[in-house]
């Protein structure tokens, strides 16, 4: 039974006119997340000297990451076949996107339109790519099941570690989006450290994962944008979700 859906605007953008770039499709059998990425704001490549008002003032308009992710919402509930297969078909409708809005890719304010989604069906068969993600918990309160936050898990402790410029810097988040970002290439210590994202690219493809989950009676179930995350392991927070 679906019982609440909602998006919440960015807490450091209220009050700021900022798009809104986490979009969601559910109904009573299925729901999906999808999170835009945010883009570089227009001319302005150093963040360490811009102020957050000046940024969202001279942030992309229309945002090619809320597009992407209206475009996901809007192209799940129309296709069929596996979870997997219908995020396959949700990347290339990003790719579609990107064919129509961007002539030259360059990472920063042109960078692809991309959405990083995840949803659940029935009795809990669920695929996901990066950090966006579903939790169960049984009517007690206990977690039983979590998606792992690929992002963090993979590709964040070896950044630290990869001699990166600073983010505020034009450089790094272009390394980042080019190297990082749906490179199955990406090897350290043998091991994948990239993190996947529905820009259109054939290798996302390679960064969904998914699969299926038990349910028990009265099991609440979550699905979430990895801005949404840190409430999740709030004891009030679980209180309130039983309580529904």
């Amino acid at each position: 039974m679906l019982i609440y859906k909602n998006t919440f605007e960015n807490i450091k953008t209220i009050g700021l006119d900022f798009p809104i770039e986490d979009q969601f499709y559910a109904d009573e059998l299925c729901a999906i997340v999808a999170d835009g990425i945010t883009r570089d704001p227009i001319g302005l490549p150093d963040f360490s000297v811009v102020s957050e008002q000046e940024a969202v003032r001279k942030y992309p308009r229309p945002s090619g990451a809320e597009l992407a992710a209206k475009k996901i919402c809007a192209k799940f509930p129309s296709v069929s076949g596996s979870l997997k297969d219908r995020l396959v078909s949700c990347n290339e409708a990003v790719k579609n996107l990107n064919d129509k809005y961007i002539k030259e890719c360059d990472y920063l304010e042109n960078d692809y339109y991309a959405a990083c989604i995840e949803f659940q069906e029935n009795i809990l068969k669920y695929a996901y790519i990066c950090d966006c993600g579903v939790i169960v918990y049984d009517d007690n309160g206990n977690i039983k099941f979590q998606t792992i936050d690929d992002k963090k898990v993979n590709s964040d402790p070896y950044k630290s570690k990869s001699n990166l410029p600073p983010w505020y810097l034009p450089e790094c988040r272009k390394i980042v989006r080019s190297e990082w970002r749906n490179n199955p290439n990406n090897i350290v210590d043998g091991k994948c450290v990239s993190f996947g994202a529905l820009t259109g690219e054939k290798t996302a493809i390679e960064f969904i994962k998914s699969g299926e989950v038990p349910l028990s009676k009265n099991d609440s179930i979550i699905v979430y944008s990895d801005g949404f995350s840190e409430f999740l392991h709030e004891e009030e927070f679980i209180k309130n979700i039983l309580e529904f």
